[in-house]
């Protein structure tokens, strides 16, 4: 009995080592776009808690184009390396971000001779998170090493308790190695308003402003040829319970008329779409899926517009019964549960704010 207990201790010890070990994911999407995510320890830096941040890179005959540089510099230098090896290319022709939040912006400056773009309002966005994240001093991250690490020293076994907790000490170290390096953010040469087309070598670039919903600076990026969307935060596709969702937030300006007159444009345009990305997402999604979501969105909005109009409480199209048949044409697409009914709830209550 002892053997076998030292025999699966060793066993787990092996693979809790090549999990720890693990410096990038990287997925194939098509044969010239990749998806690559760090490790997980890697993923904790400047207070991002997912266990998924995805850099979408692109071989183009001009270069590489990455789209989101992570959320440090510790991370986008992993990123930057698994691209260049995969590709066997060390030249960037264009770095994307798709919003000016940490986790799309903060490894810029790993990128320093690339030129970077994204829409004219993420300057104030990256901006914010420079100033959150880094309002801290490196005698505050050092306290807080010391006091994770005596903690973990009374901890007798590895467990969920002791990962977490050896997560936290990373992510202080990381956070700590940025401050000393003088870490800044980089921020975008290149803005635009509504729409941009970038055409690096043999792809095109499509970038289309959303309006507001997630941050001030969301955009879609789509890479025609390769028929493959990137959608940063913009909706929850494989990163949660409610995967087909969108992403509004309380306490923000969502600008859900925008949201749908750039999705009705986008599909107008693009009959084919093989493979959507979210920045978060755990795998690619179809079409379909912002067929929904634009289709959700002209619903939410109609159903608060004729509420508010005819003095209906908002709790009454906050029931998800009221959308009944919007979720069963898409029944393929959008499982109804718990998780979506409390997030619908919400939508309902963030869009009843912007709409007059």
């Amino acid at each position: 009995m002892k053997r076998i207990i030292l025999y699966t201790f060793i066993l787990l010890s092996v693979i809790h080592f090549s999990v720890s070990a693990q410096k990038t994911v990287i997925n194939k999407i098509t044969s010239d776009i990749i998806t690559v995510s760090p490790g997980k320890r890697q993923l904790q830096t400047l207070g991002w808690p997912n266990n998924i941040i995805n850099s979408i890179a692109v071989n183009t005959n001009d270069g590489i184009v990455l789209i989101d540089t992570q959320n440090s510099p510790a991370n986008a230098k992993l990123i930057k390396s698994a691209v260049i090896d995969y590709f066997n290319d060390s030249t960037f022709a264009y770095i994307i971000n798709t919003h000016g939040h940490s986790a799309h912006s903060g490894g810029n400056c790993i990128f320093e001779q690339n030129r970077i773009v994204a829409h004219t309002n993420s300057a104030d966005e990256i901006k914010n998170y420079d100033d959150l994240f880094l309002g801290q001093t490196v005698e505050y991250l050092r306290k807080k090493i010391y006091h994770n690490s005596n903690i973990l020293d009374t901890i007798t076994s590895q467990n969920n308790v002791s990962d977490s907790i050896n997560e936290a000490i990373d992510m202080y170290k990381f956070y700590e190695a940025d401050l000393i390096n003088n870490y800044r953010v980089r921020y975008p040469a290149l803005t635009f308003d509504e729409e941009k087309t970038l055409t690096p070598g043999d792809k095109t670039i499509e970038m289309k402003y959303m309006g507001k919903g997630h941050g001030n600076a969301d955009i879609l990026v789509y890479i025609n040829e390769d028929k493959t969307l990137c959608t940063g935060n913009l909706f929850h596709l494989g990163s949660y319970q409610a995967e087909e969702m969108p992403s509004f937030y309380f306490n923000r300006t969502n600008d859900i008329d925008h949201w749908i007159k750039t999705l009705t444009r986008f599909l107008e345009n693009h009959d084919e779409v093989d493979y959507i990305i979210s920045t978060h997402g755990k795998k690619p999604f179809k079409r379909e899926n912002i067929v929904f979501i634009n289709e959700y969105c002209k619903a939410v909005r109609n159903a608060v517009q004729k509420a508010k109009k005819e003095g209906i409480p908002k709790e009454n199209i906050q029931n998800i019964d009221t959308f009944e048949n919007l979720f069963k044409k898409y029944s393929n697409i959008v499982k109804t549960n718990n998780t979506v009914e409390e997030m619908h709830a919400r939508n309902i209550s963030i869009i009843w704010q912007n709409i007059e």
